[in-house]
């Protein structure tokens, strides 16, 4: 085993992969900082670096259709916890029809003035537009590419309408019990975090407040 070998660590949740193509789930789950200890997860907080950190479960779809290493085609985007569980819950209900849509617009625009925008669609549907029914219900597809972004009055961002333009699209179709595996992996992966992480959080947190108390700032 050679060196690099032993010092990788994957962050992979869960994958279905087929001959052509792969769909994995990947930990980017972020602790909130001692101030805001009760979210547990970071939604867009600064860490110590003055860094902004969010909390999310990341979704990436492979194209090796064409070949390996440059030639295989790759997307992504990332879902918040309370997504990945919402997801789950209606599978595990066994939800027939489902559509959950996504659209971001992030990062420093480039010297175009344009930015990163991740697309996401997760569809269930019980019979295809030939109207037969669907031996894989379950549709995931994530587009990446480029818009110009705009902030709102209230500090919001948007993506300035018709600026979109993609650079790749990539699809899986999945039957329901390829999806609840990755799903409920997902899901358990998720508490296990909060299990292991929140208590040094919370604590921390308390911690701060009793601090301030004596201190007479609250």
């Amino acid at each position: 085993m050679s060196e690099n070998e032993k010092t990788y660590i994957s962050r992979q949740i869960s994958v279905y992969k087929t001959d052509k193509k792969l769909v994995e789930f990947i930990d980017k789950l972020k602790p909130a900082p001692a101030e805001y200890y009760a979210h547990i997860h970071s939604f867009g907080d600064k860490d110590e670096s003055g860094v902004r950190q969010i909390s999310c479960i990341g979704i990436t779809l492979q194209n090796y259709t064409n070949g390996t290493g440059k030639n295989i085609k790759r997307v992504s985007a990332n879902i918040s916890p309370d997504e990945a569980e919402y997801i789950f819950n209606q599978l595990q209900n066994g939800v027939q029809e489902f559509n959950f849509q996504q659209e971001k617009i992030f990062g420093t625009p480039d010297e175009s003035g344009r930015s990163r925008v991740t697309k996401l669609r997760i569809i269930r549907a019980v019979t295809g537009s030939d109207g037969k029914p669907r031996r894989y219900p379950w549709y995931v597809e994530i587009a990446n590419g480029t818009g110009e972004k705009v902030k709102k009055d209230n500090g919001g961002i948007f993506m300035k309408a018709n600026s979109y333009q993609e650079q790749n699209k990539e699809y899986i179709n999945l039957n329901d019990m390829d999806f609840y595996k990755l799903m409920i992996r997902v899901s358990k992966y998720i508490k296990a975090w909060e299990a292991t992480v929140a208590p040094h959080i919370i604590t921390e947190g308390k911690q701060a407040i009793a601090q301030m108390q004596e201190e007479g700032r609250s």
